[in-house]
């Protein structure tokens, strides 16, 4: 089935419209903003999906979990009760429909004569997830009507060391506020914040709370059978355990043709008294005005690039959604190579987020360059390929802004003494990663590399990473350039002689004939090698001997042409070929994974995006447009019907097995989406930055003869056309801004205001 079978874009209102049940839940997410402390929830079709808080210093709370918050409505006369999502309650609705904005999220439907509609959204600047019910009488006769709103609350996380804080939960009725308040009292909690409510503004309609979630079901615990459809009423009780929960009821009586509202809260609390306080500083108009500044933010977010490539549900994710996707993927993801990278995109969208990220990323290097795993929380496992992404990050953010005083922002060292400003940072990064070689000349991969499957194992010793070398050849690169603009003369000298060497070590034992080999292990076994039995190719390895200058154009052509053969399929990109179909005990964990899933073969998406970058390039633009349509919702090689992706989100993953083909996974929190944005915006179309300004630099299929792109740069918007009619491709032969005709492919810099830009490829 194809996205039509479903529902459609709507261009006017910057929303997906729901009409039919999709093949799987599909998730909206909302968040609050990038920093400080941040929560975000997901709302699926049927209003359910967790909601989880990240306070500053990395403390996560988990405060609701998968298919456990609903909103019910039922017919006080005839016990009907049904949901405004269509489920869980198997009661037949009509009209259903569900509205994914970027803002919110708006479920429809119709029992029995009454409408009910229920928003789900974030505000910017509070910790609160709001619900806002609206229930309409269609019927020429009063109704009595009973709404209630659940949530099982889990109020389970971690430290800031990533140490897992268990639920040992509470519940108490709120005196000052409508609503429950549950409480974790594991005394290794680290604040008082491990608390969660779940609250209502109506207090004329509110008959009574409960706090524990078997009050509210049936024994056998089904969100599809509570007891209120056997006319059960809250009751007042509270309870301790690990399934304590919010559940409030509110009455109305709806006159004929007539329409009540009803708001909730779900928040989190040091105690009753900061639950009411919360819970007193909104108004239902307070609420509209929140959602509202949420839509201009999110508005706004979009004017950083707008295209038209003549695909309309292409042209429709990346033009309302990814935006929102780049950033929401920041709140609550702790790893320093996720951030990092995100950042880089992000920069294109909003630069003052993505900088503070930044930098707050680096403040978790050490003072030798070597950088731990993920910060908020932290872990302090050393993945060799974490320093290589401030790298190209960097570089990518003055492209992008001009911003070279980024270069001396002072960032302390972890648990050091120490600060640097951020060029110190690059330069004690890049010279631990060159330092820090095995005995082939390579990158010590250390506890792994980007790929986590493929840590060391005792069987094959410790291991030399041919990619994190690539990548650091490609960090070089953008650090040659930079030091230049400096006049950093020394740093130049020093990085060029870094790339030059470990790209001949690469060239002279990474080269397996036909493409690079992924890891070379300490008993001198080659994983990615064709003498393998399994995995005998690596995308990635040749993706980044493309990027960071190691292959030469002959080894680029041959490597890559392998990548089309071996990897390439209907659902996307494999990450290697053939998939580990038995446990390896040299190669370890990767093998263990089931074949064909993750990164044992899987199509993992963000490696694609590598990969499409690379095809650019090299002038491949159909191979980087195939890249792209594989990994974009609803392929035409592998539609919605077959995938279940949500049509306005970048998925991690699509799966090759043949159990469920083409099956995807892992929508809105992946790397996918910036690298692709990136791979669109200034490769395919060739909107790129760079230090001078914006560099026209297409590489667009034959298939699209027209393009447009609209790019902010710099406080100035470019209105871009692409002329491809000649089928060329790659590159501009002509480019006119204004009417004026220009040498090169770097546009004139403008301060402000719309410029027209006509470019013949």
């Amino acid at each position: 089935m194809t996205l039509e079978n479903y529902g459609r874009f709507n261009k006017e209102e910057g929303c997906f419209i729901l009409k039919e049940e999709p093949p799987r839940k599909w998730v909206n997410l909302h968040y609050n903003k990038v920093g400080g402390t941040e929560i975000f929830c997901e709302a699926t079709n049927i209003g359910d999906g967790v909601t989880c808080v990240r306070d500053d210093d990395g403390v996560m709370y988990d405060l609701v979990g998968y298919d456990c918050k609903y909103v019910y409505v039922r017919d006080d006369e005839t016990n009907t009760v049904f949901n405004p999502g269509g489920h869980p309650v198997p009661t037949p609705v009509t009209d259903y429909e569900c509205r994914y904005y970027r803002e919110k999220t708006e479920l429809t439907a119709t029992c029995e004569g009454i409408k009910a509609t229920q928003r789900i959204f974030i505000p910017r600047d509070y910790i609160n997830e709001i619900w806002t019910v609206t229930l309409d009488n269609l019927t020429e006769r009063p109704r009595t009507v009973s709404l209630f709103a659940y949530a099982f609350f889990d109020v389970s996380g971690f430290n800031i060391e990533r140490k897992r804080i268990n639920r040992e939960n509470y519940s108490e009725i709120l005196k000052d506020a409508p609503g429950v308040l549950v409480i974790n009292r594991n005394k290794l909690a680290p604040n008082d914040r491990f608390k969660a409510y779940l609250t209502t503004l109506n207090r004329q309609e509110f008959t009574n709370a409960n706090g524990y979630r078997d009050d509210f079901l049936f024994q056998d615990f089904s969100v599809a059978a509570p007891r209120i459809l056997r006319g059960w009423n809250c009751d007042g009780l509270t309870s301790f355990g690990p399934d304590c929960a919010g559940i409030v009821q509110l009455r109305f009586t709806i006159p004929p043709h007539s329409s009540v509202r009803a708001d909730f809260l779900i928040g989190q609390a040091s105690s009753q008294e900061d639950a009411a306080r919360q819970t007193a500083a909104f108004t239902p108009e307070k609420i509209d005005r929140l959602c509202e500044e949420q839509k201009r933010v999110h508005t706004e977010l979009c004017t950083a690039f707008q295209i038209d490539t003549g695909h309309k549900n292409i042209d429709a994710l990346m033009n309302h959604f990814v935006k929102k996707q780049v950033q929401g993927y920041l709140v609550h993801k702790a790893g320093f190579r996720d951030n990092v990278q995100i950042d880089n995109c992000l920069a294109m969208i909003d630069y003052q987020s993505a900088k503070s990220n930044l930098l707050r990323a680096l403040s978790s290097q050490f003072a030798t360059g070597g950088i731990p795993h993920s910060f908020r929380p932290m872990n302090r496992k050393v993945y060799a390929d974490m320093p290589c992404w401030p790298m190209q990050t960097v570089a990518g953010m003055i492209r992008e802004t001009g911003d070279w005083a980024l270069l001396d922002e002072v960032v302390p060292f972890f648990e050091s003494n120490e600060k640097g400003t951020v060029w110190e940072h690059l330069i004690r990064g890049l010279r631990y990663e060159s330092r820090d070689l095995g005995k082939n000349g390579l990158c010590d991969q250390r506890m792994g590399d980007w790929n986590d499957g493929l840590e060391p194992t005792q069987e094959a010793g410790a291991r030399e990473s041919v990619m994190v070398t690539q990548q650091v050849c490609q960090g070089c690169l953008d650090m040659i350039e930079m030091a230049q603009r400096k006049g950093d003369k020394a740093i130049e000298e020093e990085v060029r002689e870094i790339h030059r060497s470990l790209s001949q070590r690469i060239n002279e034992v990474a080269w397996d004939g036909e493409w690079y080999v992924r890891t070379i292990c300490g008993d001198g076994y080659r994983i990615g090698s064709k003498t393998a039995e399994e995995a005998k190719i690596f995308m990635n390895t040749q993706a980044w001997a493309v990027l960071g200058g190691v292959a030469s154009p002959e080894r680029a052509k041959q490597c890559m042409d392998a990548v089309e053969k071996y990897c390439k399929t209907d659902y996307g990109y494999k990450i290697l070929w053939p998939a580990f179909t038995k446990y390896d005990p040299r190669t370890g964990m990767i093998s263990n994974f089931m074949p064909d899933t993750r990164t044992n073969g899987g199509c993992y998406n963000h490696a694609a995006g590598y990969k499409g970058v690379a095809d650019c390039m090299l002038g491949r633009a159909e191979e980087a447009w195939g890249t792209f349509i594989r990994v974009a919702p609803d392929s035409p090689f592998n539609p919605i019907g077959k995938s279940g992706a949500e049509p306005f989100t970048f998925v991690n993953f699509f799966v090759p097995i043949r159990q469920v083909t083409g099956n995807s996974g892992y929508g809105w929190r992946t790397g996918t989406s910036g690298w692709f944005t990136m791979l669109m915006v200034e490769w395919i179309l060739g909107a790129r930055r760079h230090f001078d300004g914006l560099m026209i630099d297409p590489c667009l299929t034959k298939t699209v003869p027209h393009a447009k792109i609209t790019r902010r740069f710099r406080g100035a918007f470019y209105h871009i056309e692409l002329d491809n009619t000649a089928g060329r491709c790659k590159g501009a032969t002509s480019i006119t801004v204004d009417g004026q005709k220009i040498a090169g492919n770097i546009l004139p810099l403008f301060k402000e205001g719309e410029h027209r830009v006509q470019v013949v490829i």
